[in-house]
């Protein structure tokens, strides 16, 4: 079963804002002053997190290459 959390949005100054409940906050590592960062999700909404989409992008490019020179990294470490 899947929990369903609430916030309210409200206007403050030139924007809208919302609270995090205390239970998303906590599962997502946030804490006051932390960026949040909100990356289109193709179907209309939004997934929001802690991790800058410019590093996981670098971090997978990462992943990539390890992978793709495997054999040259096995090979420079004997």
């Amino acid at each position: 079963m899947t929990t369903l959390l609430t916030s309210r949005a409200r206007l403050q100054g030139g924007s809208v804002s919302t609270t995090i409940p205390t239970e998303v906050a906590r599962r997502m590592g946030v804490a006051p002053g932390d960026e949040l960062y909100w990356v289109e999700d193709g179907a209309g909404g939004y997934r929001v997190s802690t991790l800058d989409p410019a590093t996981i992008e670098i971090l997978r490019a990462h992943d990539r290459a390890l992978g793709e020179y495997a054999e040259v990294f096995a090979a420079l470490a004997r």
